[in-house]
């Protein structure tokens, strides 16, 4: 087999694997938004990962500790086991429910807030 066998093999392999590449704007304001969105997620997870560790860190000091340094409360320690764990497994996902949660909700509460305008006579 010669080299430039190996080589249209491989070249055609990979052409045949790879989507077709799209160099407009809209193709890379796609592909940055999937690519922010996955990497996102993995960083707000593994945030969450890490508060449900020093959750478990400070619940092994205050079961453990001779009553030094117990400034953390059992509600601190709770809700960090809670916001942790929700965002360990719910990742960028939880997180953009929430923000569409608020769109919604200032959307609403700007609507309302015309409408009392009207009634009253604040605006021009």
């Amino acid at each position: 087999m010669s080299n430039l066998s190996i080589f249209e093999t491989t070249s055609s392999a990979l052409t045949t694997n790879l989507p077709p590449a799209a160099w407009d704007l809209v193709s890379f304001f796609t592909n940055a938004k999937k690519y922010v969105g996955t990497t996102g997620g993995v960083l707000i997870s593994l945030l969450g990962l890490v508060v449900v560790v020093w959750a478990a860190v400070l619940i092994a000091k205050k079961f453990f500790g001779n009553g030094q340094n117990q400034q953390e409360s059992w509600f601190k320690v709770v809700l960090m086991i809670i916001v942790g764990g929700a965002l360990m497994t719910g990742g960028i996902v939880l997180i953009s429910d929430i923000a569409a949660g608020g769109q919604t909700t200032i959307q609403e509460l700007g609507g309302g807030f015309i409408v009392v305008q009207g009634l009253f006579g604040f605006g021009g």
